[in-house]
C-alpha cells in the first residue's frame, strides 16, 4: 500500500505587534526560514523621492531576487487582487540579515515617511503564503500546519484565533 500523498491542512493563526516585541519577530522569521519559508516580498514606500538608505537596501537584495510570480497578499485594492505578481527575493540568512538592518523594530518595523519606510512583509514557502504582516495595522497572520501550531506553542510565540482588522 502506498503511503497518502495528500497536503497537509493549514491551519491560520494571527499575532498582534503589541505581543511580539522585534527580538520576538526575529525569532519568528528565523523559525519560518528553518520550516521551509524560502522567499519574501516587502513594500518600499516612498514620501516624495527614495530615500538614499531605500535605495541602497533594494540594492543590496538585488542578488537574491527571484522572478516576480502571483503571490497571496494580505492588502490588496479590491477583492480581486489578493493574489498579484509579487516582486520576490531569496529569504536567506543573507537576506534575513539586511531586513533587520534595515527594520529596527522587527518584522513591524513602521518608519513612516523615513528612510527605508518598509511596510507589508510577507514570506512564502514554496510559493503559498506562509507568514506576513500588515504593518499599519499592527498585525499578522501564520498559514502553518497544526504540527508547526503546537511547535509555536512550545516556543511560546502568543498566537490567537483573531486580530483586529486583518482577515485571511
Amino acid at each position: 500500500m502506498r503511503p497518502s500523498s495528500q497536503p497537509t491542512e493549514l491551519i491560520v493563526r494571527y499575532f498582534a505587534k503589541r505581543d511580539v516585541p522585534p527580538e520576538e519577530s526575529w525569532r519568528l522569521l528565523d523559525w519560518c526560514a528553518k520550516n521551509g519559508a524560502d522567499e519574501f516580498t516587502i513594500n518600499g514606500m516612498v514620501a516624495g523621492s527614495e530615500g538614499r538608505k531605500s535605495a541602497a537596501f533594494f540594492a543590496s537584495l538585488a542578488p537574491y531576487e527571484r522572478t516576480e510570480a502571483p503571490r497571496r497578499r494580505l492588502s490588496a485594492p479590491n477583492a480581486d487582487e489578493f493574489v498579484r505578481s509579487t516582486q520576490l527575493w531569496t529569504l536567506s540568512p543573507e537576506t534575513m540579515a539586511l531586513l533587520r538592518g534595515a527594520m529596527r523594530d522587527g518584522v513591524f518595523d513602521y518608519n513612516t515617511g523615513g528612510d527605508p519606510w518598509l511596510e507589508d512583509l510577507a514570506v512564502y514557502r514554496r510559493g503559498e503564503f506562509m507568514m506576513g504582516v500588515i504593518t499599519h495595522e499592527d498585525g499578522g497572520v501564520l498559514r502553518i500546519t497544526s504540527a508547526e501550531v503546537a511547535e509555536l506553542d512550545r516556543m511560546g510565540f502568543p498566537h490567537k484565533d483573531e486580530v483586529a482588522w486583518i482577515g485571511y
